[in-house]
């Protein structure tokens, strides 16, 4: 059987099965879905079981912003926890625009509806960091994960390299996601 991604999706959506659910739009075929295809469904003994909320530590920066020395000490001692015990925090008071938030959730809500065909021309480079990595990429069991990702950096002397990325994967309607 062709494993790539495509002949996987095209596969999957020939053999999904019903469910009483929608997924998000995120999914790896799309918006609204309403099925699940039968390679996506694992058994209940390897699923997790979520009893609680997810109560992820919340970072305040607003008094490293305002030069506060201890409160910048308890975000520092508080990022530290975070990464121990969770290995994730939320950040709040960062300062961030949040049209510029908004905008970087649209341009990216935009990628990942795109036909799988513009997604892989970002595709990651086996052995690599970055770019698009799909359920379908590796078969790494008789089950796939729900998930597909879009890796990229931003380097901090050269950002116009994150730019090119985009322009030179996707075409010039994805620079501004860069």
């Amino acid at each position: 059987m062709d494993s790539s991604p495509l002949s996987v999706l095209s596969s999957a959506r020939d053999n999904a099965i019903q469910t009483p659910y929608p997924h998000s739009s995120s999914s790896p075929q799309g918006d609204n879905l309403d099925k699940v295809p039968a390679q996506f469904l694992w058994p209940a003994e390897d699923t997790v079981r979520a009893l609680d909320e997810l109560d992820e530590p919340l970072i305040d920066l607003g008094g490293f912003f305002r030069g506060d020395h201890e409160s910048t000490l308890r975000a520092a001692k508080a990022i530290r926890e975070a990464c121990l015990s969770h290995g994730f925090f939320q950040v709040v008071n960062h300062g961030i625009d949040w049209g510029l938030i908004q905008a970087a959730h649209d341009h990216i809500r935009s990628f990942f509806r795109s036909p799988i065909e513009t997604k892989l021309r970002a595709s990651q480079k086996r052995n690599g960091y970055g770019g698009y990595s799909s359920a379908h990429s590796e078969r790494f069991s008789s089950r796939l994960p729900w998930k597909e990702t879009l890796s990229f950096g931003y380097p901090a002397n050269s950002p116009e390299e994150t730019v090119e990325f985009f322009k030179s994967k996707l075409g010039m309607e994805f620079e501004q996601t860069g």
